[in-house]
């Protein structure tokens, strides 16, 4: 789901070699498949994330950057060419950044906050899963089977923490504690 979720929200941003991304939260399941996926298509990434994970984001090839003020103008000096598109899952005082940065709204898109984004900025609303369409269920089965081959291929990749099911409470306190690294599997013995 998290891979076709970033599939589809670049996609819907019309994500192309040449441009500049700009994904918050670039460390995470989503932001960590959507910035290999623009990378892979010849975009630049420039992610936010924790300083504990700018590290695993150069290791992807992302240009990394911190939440903290004055994002805005890093950013405008990390994307000498400007920003052409960005994959908003903080939400608050991104998604202001965001508009500052990109000149198409349309090409602005929010996982989080979402009816305040909407209302206030007339940004895109993105959201993930599948569809019961046959039409569509048939692209969701031939995009997982473009992702597993990625995968296979060793050329895309996902982190995951492992918690057995009995810390199902220690794995959720690791999520609500935010700067989580790829995502968080429970696993049954």
């Amino acid at each position: 789901m998290v891979g076709q979720g970033a599939f589809r929200f670049l996609e819907e941003l019309r994500v192309t070699a040449g441009e500049t991304l700009l994904i918050y939260a670039a460390a995470g399941g989503v932001g960590t498949v959507a910035s290999q996926l623009a990378l892979l298509r010849g975009a630049t990434v420039i992610g936010t994330a924790s300083a504990g994970n700018h590290d695993y984001l150069r290791s992807l090839g992302v240009v990394p950057g911190s939440y903290d003020d004055g994002l805005l103008d890093r950013v405008r000096t990390m994307a000498l060419n400007g920003v052409q598109a960005a994959l908003d899952a903080v939400g608050g005082p991104a998604t202001e950044v965001s508009v500052e940065l990109v000149a198409d709204r349309d090409r602005v898109a929010t996982l989080v906050d979402v009816d305040t984004a909407i209302e206030r900025y007339g940004i895109r609303r993105l959201v993930g899963g599948r569809s019961t369409t046959t039409l569509s269920y048939l692209a969701d089965l031939a995009d997982l089977a473009d992702l597993a081959d990625l995968v296979a291929r060793g050329v895309l990749g996902l982190p995951t923490t492992t918690f057995p099911l009995d810390e199902v409470v220690r794995a959720h306190q690791k999520v609500q504690g935010g700067h989580v690294r790829g995502k968080v599997v429970l696993t049954i013995s």
